[in-house]
């Protein structure tokens, strides 16, 4: 009696052992693995935000305004029907960085002509004094855009303007100039509006990808209507969200359960595993080790463990943030007035984009990989903004290769 005690007493410390190994082996391979993924316990700030691609991609955009910062370089302009208006809201930033440059020259530097001809860029100055932007007599702009987007409006919507800007009114204005630029983008004709934020950067190729991408939805879809596809997101509030804790508690009794049961089953079937596989044995399997890996699995992050695969994928909840969509033109009218009420409402456009859907029960979408990377450290908003803007970020982006 005692030596078979000695001997399944042995037997369950080597069985603790051996899960003990495993696990620490799987700990330290996840702190390399999820490094990068803001939504693990092993997440690294300066492993996660460092830049890669979008420095490749910054220099090329620069790059290429440099070739068009000339008065006498050939205008590039797009065929009476185009297939897209681009609106780009711009407001200068306090600092001399003025992120823009970046995000028209990455729109456009790897184009064709083709390309180039079915789109109408719209870039948006959106200051009551236009002369306040800096890029405002930079020579690029006017050879890039099809239309330099400034105010004309009535005296006292000018004023109202005006009025939003010296009291840094940022919500209320940009409600205003998001409404704005709509319209303007859907009086060109175009059949798809693209609102892109100022401080961005394209990747290389995003056009083509757009285009198949809206194909695709507008397939699924047929006449019902939706309210965009997201072409910018943020890994960060894709991780283990609360109001999805049952299905994660069901998911971990589903292999609490599928566990035992084969356990059970695999010792009735075959006898002569009785005497290794104990009672006790199934219970520190099922009440000890398991749930010691289950743990694991979610700190190593829902982006590692359960990553989007590329395509387009409805993203009715947790979508962030306002940096870039794109709008069905039979969508926009009702947007447009939505932003108008939307003015003497709490929230800003990134929040309108989610509650006003969710009230008409309107589809969204995303495009995975993300095609754009947020770059703007200096928020427009203005002071104690800074810190969201700088963490506003898409990690995804930066492993695509130069």
């Amino acid at each position: 009696m005692a030596d078979g005690r000695r001997v399944r007493g042995s037997s369950m410390l080597r069985l603790l052992a051996l899960s003990a190994l495993l696990w620490i082996a799987a700990y330290q391979c996840l702190r390399f693995v999820s490094a990068r993924d803001p939504t693990s316990y092993f997440f690294s700030e300066a492993s996660g935000h460092e830049r890669r691609y979008s420095l490749y991609r910054e220099k090329q955009a620069y790059d290429f305004l440099r070739s068009k910062n000339d008065s006498s370089a050939t205008p590039e302009k797009a065929q009476s029907e185009p297939f897209m208006c681009i609106g780009v809201a711009t407001v200068a930033r306090t600092s001399d960085q003025q992120y823009v440059r970046g995000t028209i020259g990455s729109l456009l530097q790897d184009m064709t002509q083709a390309e180039r001809q079915s789109i109408y860029l719209m870039p948006f100055i959106a200051h009551a004094n236009p002369h306040h932007h800096p890029i405002r007599a930079e020579p690029w702009l006017t050879t890039l855009a099809d239309r330099v987007l400034e105010y004309d409006v009535s005296p006292e919507d000018l004023a109202m303007l005006q009025h939003f800007e010296e009291g840094h009114h940022y919500r209320n204005k940009s409600m205003y100039d998001y409404g704005y630029l709509l319209d303007k983008c859907h009086q060109t004709g175009a059949s798809w509006i693209a609102m892109i934020e100022d401080d961005v950067l394209a990747r290389d190729g995003w056009f083509p990808r757009v285009k198949y991408a809206l194909q695709s939805v507008s397939d699924q879809h047929d006449s019902k209507p939706w309210l965009y596809m997201r072409i910018f997101y943020t890994e960060g509030l894709l991780g283990w969200n609360s109001e999805e804790w049952t299905r994660y508690f069901g998911y971990s009794l589903t292999c609490f359960l599928a566990l035992s049961s084969i356990l059970v089953i695999t010792r009735s079937r075959f006898p002569r595993l009785l005497r290794d596989l104990s009672n006790t044995k199934i219970a520190v399997l099922g009440l000890v080790v398991l749930p010691s890996f289950i743990i694991l699995y979610f700190m190593a992050g829902r982006v590692t463990m359960q990553p989007f695969g590329a395509g387009v994928h409805e993203m009715n909840r947790f979508g962030c943030c306002s940096q870039g969509f794109v709008f069905p033109r039979s969508i926009v009218p009702r947007l447009v007035k939505r932003t108008k009420t939307a003015m003497d409402e709490d929230y800003y456009i990134d929040m309108l984009l989610e509650r006003w859907p969710d009230a008409e029960h309107l589809q969204r979408y995303v495009l995975v990989p993300s095609l754009l990377q947020h770059v703007g450290g200096k928020s427009s908003k203005g002071w104690g903004y800074n810190e969201n803007a700088a963490t506003t970020w898409n990690l995804g982006f930066e492993d695509h290769p130069p």
